[in-house]
């Protein structure tokens, strides 16, 4: 029996030896990193301008063994193609590098502030492991019962889990609590600038991004915003594709891989390494890292290289489209060369004002990346408001936005917002709706399409609650109280404006708390008061929270409640008697807490109102009537 276990221990390692491997590795075509020795000289591939593969000449300078986690790198230093000018320039990335014929590796890392053309090639047997195969999927499946007894199976399972193999089993249920943050559900807040990386160290050879069609103001919060990814997002444009040859598909030539296209367009750009068939591998690095991936891939063209005493670049366009994208690892990007395309997120932007009769429509595609696409449809939206002129210093946006995941009604958004911050508000309802879609503890969401229809006005309705001033305290159930409300407008002097509060007809003789704000104030309000409403259990309730629309053109006049109650989950019970509510409070149920459910009227106001005030009112069936 133990021999059945050695066995079956033997196989597994076998085939994480044969599964670790290169593919395609050819002895005749590639050389093994065990052959490269200090002192070795060679020949790499690269494109500088049009489509025009030239040579530059390296040699070896060291061989360095574990550099990255079980990763080995070599490291050269590079002659020729003006190299000892520029430097190595971002989008050499995945040139290959040959010695006697054989290709040994890919240009991947360099030092930003190197004096010389030194950079650390990724050796080829290294990136040929990169697959779209997902080895994780494959399963151990216990012996027979006639095969072995339960603590030999048993034993197997705990060899082969310190070995790696993943095991069978059902998936967990995530216990950690999940709250739709308030970005979500429009209350906008932009996250900080995210922190630069090191400069000193030898890194990844930095991917530029072509740019067109964005303003220079979204050139350079993309730039911010793709920096810790390392990708050097430039300005760039298209090419006449009549005057260009057809694009080469071989190790040297330019690749691109776009990230949004149309009237907006962001490409990535590197280099090919190697192509096997229908198998192709650039860069040597990772774009994301994040493994499989579903991008479109394209042939692309070098336009102009800028030498630069910080990091030299190219300046290049993507051409044709030639597969997708399916995998992204450390070590390179892997693609196959195929007639199918990679699916992407429709974004249309329909534009009216600030000027009459000026309207305009942006059509773009964005890739479905769980990373990218919240970030990047909210930016070509933002930036699309700019395209014609900058924003009026005062201005105030209406908007609708239909975000529309697959196999689910659209969310669709109708509200307002005041600058001078009103398009990043905008893009924050962007990013948060896309984001949570994509990424969620239930079931990440494809997004099937984003539109966004908007009007510019060139003024501010924005407008301050001063002073709450009842005109009457005291009424009967079912009347209304008056109420004078001092605010001030933007830029304006303040005034006063009346409403009329309804008391409902079922509300208790006593004393309660009437508070007037705006509708930031009230949504943070009912998310203290009632927090299981902002907590979803399922992909469905997620949905019914991102659906709440508070227009924030409207008053809300929030009555204390009469009585109080608890949720349970979801479950909400309210004026429950006191002895109730502190047995289920005190009961051994989870996500029992407590609501406070004030009752919630609204009256459409011409401003975005912020600030609050609060009144008594007193509710007396013997109230003198008004």
């Amino acid at each position: 029996m133990r021999s059945y276990v050695i066995a079956l221990a033997i196989l597994f390692l076998v085939a994480a030896a044969g599964s670790a491997g290169a593919q395609g590795f050819d002895a005749k075509r590639h050389m093994p990193l065990a052959e490269v020795e200090p002192g070795m000289t060679g020949i790499g591939k690269t494109t500088l301008e049009g489509s025009s593969i030239v040579e530059f000449q390296f040699k070896v300078l060291a061989v360095l063994k574990n550099a990255g986690p079980k990763r080995d790198l070599i490291v050269v230093r590079c002659s020729g193609a003006n190299l000892e000018e520029t430097g190595i320039i971002a989008g050499m990335s995945g040139s290959p590098l040959f010695i006697n014929g054989r290709l040994i590796g890919a240009v991947a890392y360099a030092f930003q502030w190197g004096k010389a053309p030194i950079c650390g090639v990724q050796p080829i047997e290294q990136m040929l492991r990169v697959s779209d195969e997902k080895p994780w999927t494959r399963t151990v499946k216990p012996a027979a019962a006639q095969a072995g007894t339960t603590s030999e199976i048993a034993d197997v399972e705990s060899r082969l889990a310190v070995l790696g193999a993943p095991l069978t089993g059902g998936d967990a249920a995530a216990t950690q609590a999940f709250a739709v943050p308030v970005a979500a559900i429009g209350i906008g807040d932009v996250p900080p600038a995210l922190l630069g990386r090191d400069t000193v160290d030898l890194r990844p050879v930095q991917t530029p991004v072509m740019v067109s069609g964005m303003t220079p103001r979204g050139l350079e919060r993309l730039r911010q915003c793709m920096a810790p990814m390392g990708l050097v997002p430039m300005q760039g444009g298209g090419v006449d594709l009549k005057r260009l040859p057809a694009a080469r598909m071989e190790p040297g030539a330019p690749l691109a891989i776009p990230l949004v296209r149309g009237d907006i367009n962001i490409t990535s750009m590197g280099t090919i390494t190697e192509v096997l068939g229908d198998r192709l591998y650039a860069f040597g690095h990772a774009m994301f890292g994040q493994g499989e991936a579903d991008l479109p891939l394209m042939s692309g063209v070098a336009q102009v290289v800028i030498p630069s005493l910080l990091n030299s670049f190219r300046i290049g366009a993507p051409v044709h489209e030639i597969g997708r994208l399916v995998w992204d690892e450390q070590t390179a990007i892997f693609g196959r060369l195929t007639k199918e395309r990679a699916p992407m997120v429709p974004v249309t932007v329909k534009i009216a004002g600030p000027g009459a009769g000026v309207e305009r429509t942006f059509h773009m595609e964005v890739v479905r990346h769980r990373r990218l696409l919240p970030m990047l449809a909210s930016m070509v939206v933002g930036d699309s408001l700019t395209a014609q002129s900058e924003l009026p210093r005062d201005h105030t946006i209406l908007y609708r936005l239909a975000i529309k995941p697959v196999g689910h009604d659209a969310i669709v958004r109708e509200n307002m917002a005041v600058g001078p911050d009103a398009d990043m508000y905008l893009e924050g309802q962007i990013r948060g709706v896309v984001g949570l879609m994509v990424e969620n503890p239930f079931q990440n969401l494809d997004i099937e399409s984003v539109e966004a229809e908007i009007q510019i006005e060139p003024s501010s309705r924005l407008a301050e609650i001063l002073e709450v001033r009842p005109l009457r305290n005291t009424v009967r159930p079912g009347q209304k109280v008056p109420v004078d409300i001092r605010i001030r407008p933007f830029r304006a002097e303040p005034r006063w404006i009346q409403v009329e509060v309804p008391i409902p007809a079922d509300y208790p003789e006593g004393s309660f708390r009437l508070t007037l704000c705006g509708a930031d104030e009230a949504v943070r309000a009912e998310m203290r008061e009632v927090p299981a409403r902002f907590r979803p259990e399922d992909v469905d309730s997620m949905l019914t929270v991102l659906r709440r629309n508070e227009r924030r053109d409207q008053l809300f006049m929030r009555l204390e409640a009469p009585g109080a109650g608890v949720s349970i989950g979801r479950e909400e019970l309210p004026n429950l008697p006191p002895t109730m509510k502190t047995i289920l409070s005190d009961s051994a149920r989870q996500q029992v807490s407590g609501v406070a459910l004030p009752r919630v009227s609204k009256q459409v106001m011409p401003y975005e109102l912020h600030g609050s005030g609060d009144i008594t009112v007193t509710v007396d069936r013997h109230a003198p009537q008004p």
